[in-house]
């Protein structure tokens, strides 16, 4: 019995070790999964729509990975949080919110930097702001400043709360002077909700504004612009500086892009990265990225949006928000004689 003891009682210590262990994996990232999770944003967006096409070119390609779980997470500002604490390997996030991320500013309220890039410039993004024609008409409305001049009852739609979108309507409200609560003082409302929400309340005469981030040719808008005459309109350059100041960009939204649309737009913007979790293997990183970037050609026919990808240029901090360049993607580049 003494002899059977001993090796009993260090069989039932290792089980017991190994339990934690396994409890303690489920919370971290693996370091080399078969199975992937992609932070993207909701059903329908662009977003989405670029995940499920990098996930099919990602799982076509690299042999080791079986499948991609395309998450239809927050967006922008959500998925820094997500990835950078493991509970997605891949995201998209946006250049400007990797740069809070890392400095734990604007939009965020701690340091999020246990991610690093793959490959940025994936597209141009646009912060995208229109009305609808009856509404501007009803209250002579040449500019969004016009809302805090004149307290107009405005009711004005995001997405969801956590996303990019709904963040840019909140710096967009406050580059001229107001924020949720004003609108709802003149006696508005601010709603939150899905493309579909949108379109539908864009449709029945319900929402006067809609802020989010778009691309070209993004379908959400485009719906919407042949639904319901809308005016995309302009962020004048007075107000434009005071979002360059937390790291957004001056950039003109070309004319012709949605039905009615018929001049440039003077807007804000920042590009789109694919980021992974520090955890991912160097192997595991450098097959992504080269799978990524020599499929350009599918990632187009996935969305349009992807046409202006250019990897080389995306290299760059001013692409990458200054996040680091993850090891296993550098090689590739160093490959390239890109780096």
């Amino acid at each position: 019995m003494k002899k059977l003891f001993i090796p009993v009682s260090i069989i039932l210590s290792l089980l017991l070790m190994l339990g934690g262990c396994g409890e303690e994996n489920e919370q971290s990232t693996n370091a080399n999964p078969d199975f992937l999770s992609f932070a993207t944003l909701s059903e329908g967006s662009a977003w989405y729509v670029y995940g499920a096409t990098m996930a099919e070119v990602i799982r076509s390609d690299i042999d080791e990975v079986k499948k991609v779980d395309v998450l239809p997470h927050s967006g922008g500002i959500g998925n820094v949080e997500t990835v950078s604490t493991g509970e997605a390997e891949l995201g998209f996030t946006f250049s400007v919110t990797n740069k809070w991320g890392n400095d734990g500013e604007v939009a965020f309220e701690e340091v999020y930097d246990d991610f690093s890039v793959l490959t940025g410039a994936l597209d141009q993004y646009y912060v995208g702001i229109i009305m609808r024609d009856e509404f501007m008409e009803e209250h002579d409305i040449t500019s969004i400043a016009d809302i805090k001049e004149k307290e107009i009852p405005t009711n004005l739609y995001t997405v969801n709360i956590g996303s990019q979108g709904e963040f840019a309507a909140q710096q967009v409200l406050e580059a001229y002077g107001m924020n949720y609560d004003d609108l709802k003082d003149y006696g508005g409302a601010v709603e939150h909700t899905s493309f579909d929400v949108v379109k539908s309340a864009f449709q029945d005469g319900e929402a006067d504004m809609f802020v989010q981030v778009m691309t070209k040719g993004h379908p959400g808008f485009t719906e919407i612009a042949i639904q319901t005459p809308v005016t995309f309109m302009s962020i004048e350059d007075e107000f434009r500086e005071k979002l360059e100041e937390t790291g957004n960009q001056k950039v003109t939204f070309p004319a012709g892009h949605y039905e009615g649309q018929d001049e440039e737009v003077e807007t804000v913007g920042f590009t789109t990265t694919l980021v992974a979790n520090n955890d991912l293997s160097e192997d595991l990183a450098y097959d992504i990225t080269k799978s990524i970037v020599e499929n350009k050609d599918k990632l187009v026919q996935g969305h349009q949006g992807l046409e202006a990808f250019d990897p080389e240029k995306g290299l760059e901090p001013e692409y990458t928000g200054g996040t680091d360049i993850h090891p296993g993607a550098l090689k590739y580049y160093e490959e390239k004689g890109w780096k």
